[in-house]
């Protein structure tokens, strides 16, 4: 079960390892992408996957229950909500079968130093906005330093103030709309949460008069314990910005989740990041780069993220069976 953000990505990553190791493909997208689905399966059909090796399913979602207990299905691997992973892995455990969940994030971007904080910060933007931060791992918290906030938090506004809406085919447009009507309602009410209950607003905060799904880059600091951004997953162009006073205190806010996908740290001392990273509870850290990903390297989280992963030799040995045969040697004779 694949989700809508990367619709062809996301189902290229799962299919290609388990295709190597023989396994066969059974997607369901999600509903709002039925040509990408089309598409992906005439692109099997087209390279002469015999029938069958990959098979698109456009299936409800009550049904789903149905496929995986079926004898035939070895396996679930499902990509999306905290909801949807729960339900699955719940199915999939009660007919003992694999499961591979990779769910949200609410990764955090942690700043140690002004070493070249105009990359920093060029780095926030991209790891905030990537897909109009419709991203699991898109930097979500930013998590900086005393020493450097002010002027990260400057340059970081800076940067969102000059973000141009429109048109996503248009080139010039630097800020797209995102999903769709409800997910633009759903993260104003988010916002609007943490108003009500004295957050401050840098930049932002509303919707966008203009037709489209369109939410204004936006970021709030003094986001408490008590507000829903603290807790919850922002799925959008909104980035929460705080300060703290040493690396503990850094470490003890990026832990501070019930998520536990990626997390990057920017620090000249490289020593100093990989001590921090060490300490933080996801799956993922990637230092002096926005968390990314890549064919080599193992993805997935820990915590309400998920578990197992995807991509790498790690990967692809999720849905492997790991079969020992062994043979004792037999003495001459007897």
């Amino acid at each position: 079960m694949e989700p809508w953000n990367f619709p062809l990505y996301q189902v290229a990553r799962l299919a290609a390892p388990n295709l190597v190791l023989g396994n066969t493909i059974l997607v369901k997208h999600a509903e709002s992408c039925p040509q990408a689905a089309l598409a992906l399966e005439q692109l099997f059909r087209d390279a002469g996957a015999p029938q069958g090796v990959y098979t698109n399913l456009f299936v409800e979602i009550p049904e789903i229950e149905r496929i995986i207990e079926n004898p035939l299905v070895q396996g679930a691997s499902l990509t999306g909500s905290e909801r949807a992973g729960a339900s699955v892995g719940e199915i999939a455990g009660r007919n003992l079968k694999k499961s591979v969940l990779e769910l949200g994030g609410s990764d955090a971007f942690i700043v140690l130093d002004d070493g070249d904080l105009d990359r920093t910060v060029d780095a926030a933007v991209v790891g905030r906005m990537s897909n109009t931060g419709q991203s699991c791992v898109a930097s979500k918290r930013f998590i900086v330093l005393d020493e450097v906030y002010d002027a990260f938090l400057a340059a970081f506004r800076s940067r969102f103030a000059a973000l141009r809406a429109g048109d996503p085919a248009d080139p010039d447009t630097t800020l797209g709309p995102i999903s769709s009507e409800r997910a633009a309602v759903g993260l104003v009410e988010q916002i609007d949460d943490a108003v009500n209950k004295g957050v401050e607003v840098v930049i932002g905060g509303s919707r966008i008069d203009r037709p489209g799904a369109f939410v204004q880059a936006t970021i709030l600091t003094g986001v408490t314990p008590d507000m829903r951004a603290y807790h919850e997953e922002l799925f959008g162009p909104v980035a929460v910005v705080y300060r703290v006073p040493d690396d503990d205190a850094a470490v003890a806010l990026a832990n501070a989740t019930a998520f536990g996908l990626g997390g990057s740290i920017y620090s000249r001392d490289v020593e100093r990041a990989g001590r921090v990273a060490e300490r933080m509870e996801s799956g993922m850290v990637w230092i002096n780069q926005p968390t990314s990903t890549a064919p080599q390297l193992p993805f997935g989280g820990i915590k309400r993220s998920g578990y197992g992963r995807e991509l790498s030799q790690l990967g692809m040995h999720e849905f492997a069976n790991h079969k020992l045969v062994r043979t004792v040697a037999v003495e001459r004779g007897r």
